[in-house]
């Protein structure tokens, strides 16, 4: 008579070592995943606030031309310096 577990664990094991594995990698790149969005949250602000400083100030004429960007590429090359780490 063989053991009931075993012959289960023996037509199932190949699913459930995928799965586990599965688990343990989702787990590893849970903070990696986590952080990007904090990134992109604090992207999104910055841009916001460096694009309305940009529209209230007067930024010149001579670095819209030496740059060649517009205020809004001007807006998100800021927000991307403020949060790099």
């Amino acid at each position: 008579m063989t053991n009931i577990f075993y012959v289960w664990w023996k037509n199932h094991r190949r699913v459930i070592t995928f799965g586990g594995f599965l688990i343990l990698l989702g787990l590893f790149f849970s903070p990696v995943i986590e952080e990007a969005k904090y990134k992109n949250t604090c992207i999104k602000l910055s841009e916001k606030g460096a694009l309305n400083k940009f529209n209230v100030d007067d930024i010149g004429e001579t670095l819209l031309k030496e740059t060649g960007l517009t205020i809004t590429e001007l807006a998100k090359i800021e927000g991307y310096k403020n949060c790099a780490k």
